[in-house]
């Protein structure tokens, strides 16, 4: 139950050059990708490189440890998108240097590290697929598979979306399938812990989508075991969100009667008080993290059958900010009794689909993309203090997935070019930007980090590039 699928055999690269396809046709010449709005096509190269060990440690989930920055969750320790790691962004126009790469299924899951492991999910056949690897080798360390038979409606893969969260210092990853298979998983052998099919006990419907939201490993609630908390959707028993034992997968508290979204809550102390954030299909919910007492509902939703909120919201200071594809931001700021006033909203500067909000180091400014409603999607910075738009980037990037490390923002496209720009508010100032496409489109998947490796993963292979030299 445990062995890897031969379709997911990993590959070391063991020549010195080995051709790439990229995805399509016939190479172009003269492209200038970081304004270039068609498709650049062509192969790339990678040379053969091993990476020594990397030490391991036992990080907490909400800070890196030892100097060794890790990616435990979606979007990173904190939810910023923000990480601080030894990275060069500077690389040739090829791309980074790869040190491994193995094959993966479909899926848009994206993979996290911590340890000196990465983790990451993915579908073959009828069956998703759990997997770990050793982060500076490749070795595969575990992997675990449970049927499925989860559909999207539209010519989109059938999934994974959900992200895995990894709890190094528990020792466990917990996933999320895409029928709503709740796993709790050594983060050791693989072997499993406990297992909820969520779906089925909250009679929850199949959606449009496979299920999106990725768990949040809570730490700080006043149960000493932690929680996790996550968006169901299980409107008709009142389980829009859910807390559950990290433990033994017991239900904490339920809480709405919303549906679900494909976004991922996030935890944050403002005024002394904890609060819990989660976008849902009706809108933005404020509750007690400690026991799903609800504060207040903002709704955020476009009308449609079709439309579902998938941007997971962001909190910074005492304020925090909702995007959504169609309806743009809306910043709330929120009040010591708990209650919210409205900073700004703002349609057309900021309209994210399912993009990375990226959390200025100044804490004063956002980067991200927008959907492709306006015109052509394109990245952004945007003031959190006005929602004033301080500069755009149109390029070959479409939309994108991204994270920030030091001085430069560090960009995948949806169409698998490979990006690094200044980190700042000032002006879109490119550093590097691969000349073809580095990975096969659709990348849908947010890029990680470990220590100076940056991994990606598309719906074909999981890639680590070095970024330390």
């Amino acid at each position: 139950m445990l062995s890897l699928p031969s379709t997911c055999v990993f590959s070391c690269l063991v020549l010195p050059c080995l051709a790439l396809l990229g995805a399509g046709c016939t190479p172009e010449s003269g492209v200038d990708a970081s304004r270039q709005n068609d498709h650049p096509t062509g192969i790339i190269a990678a040379t053969n490189h091993l990476a020594a060990s990397v030490a391991s440690g036992t990080p907490e989930l909400a800070k890196e440890t030892g100097g060794v920055a890790q990616w435990p969750a979606l979007f990173g320790s904190d939810r910023t998108s923000v990480v601080d790691a030894a990275i060069n962004p500077k690389w040739p126009d090829g791309g980074p240097e790869l040190i491994w790469q193995v094959d993966c299924g479909t899926g848009y899951g994206s993979p996290v590290t911590a340890d000196g492991r990465v983790v990451f999910n993915s579908r073959v056949g009828d069956h998703e697929i759990v997997q770990c690897h050793d982060v500076a080798t490749g070795e595969l360390r575990w992997s675990y598979r449970y049927p499925t038979s989860a559909v999207c409606d539209f010519k989109y893969s059938d999934g994974p979306y959900s992200t895995p969260t990894i709890d190094a210092t528990g020792r466990r990853v917990f996933n999320v399938g895409g029928q709503g298979q709740f796993s709790c998983l050594d983060f050791d052998t693989g072997k499993v812990v406990w297992v909820r099919d969520l779906h089925a006990e909250y009679g929850v419907q199949a959606d449009i989508f496979p299920v999106g939201a990725s768990p949040l490993l809570d730490r700080k609630t006043v149960r000493g075991d932690g929680q996790l908390i996550f968006n169901l959707g299980a409107r008709d028993r009142s389980a829009g969100i859910i807390s559950l034992n990290p433990d033994n997968g017991e239900t904490n508290w339920q809480a709405t009667d919303h549906g679900p979204s494909y976004g991922t809550p996030f935890v944050t102390d403002i005024h002394g008080q904890r609060f819990a954030f989660v976008l849902t299909d009706e809108g933005l919910v404020c509750l007690n993290p400690d026991d799903g007492s609800v504060d207040w509902n903002f709704e955020y939703r476009r009308k449609g059958d079709l439309v579902r909120n998938a941007t997971s919201p962001l909190a910074f200071d005492d304020k925090v900010l909702v995007v959504s594809s169609g309806l743009g931001g809306v910043c709330l700021e929120v009040q010591p009794d708990r209650s919210y006033i409205q900073s700004w909203r703002q349609r057309r500067t900021l309209d994210s689909q399912y993009n990375t909000l990226i959390l200025g180091n100044d804490q004063a400014h956002v980067y991200s993309f927008t959907s492709s409603g306006q015109g052509g999607a394109e990245f952004r910075c945007v003031d959190l203090k006005t929602g004033s738009l301080c500069w755009t980037y149109p390029s070959v990037l479409k939309r994108g997935m991204g994270l920030a490390s030091g001085d430069a923002l560090i960009l995948l496209g949806e169409r698998g070019h490979l990006a690094s720009l200044a980190f700042t508010h000032q002006s879109p100032r490119v550093i590097s930007f691969t000349a073809q496409p580095l990975m096969t489109e659709p990348c849908y998947c947010s890029p990680a980090i470990y220590d100076d490796r940056l991994i990606l993963k598309d719906e074909t292979r999981v890639a680590v590039f070095d970024l330390g030299s």
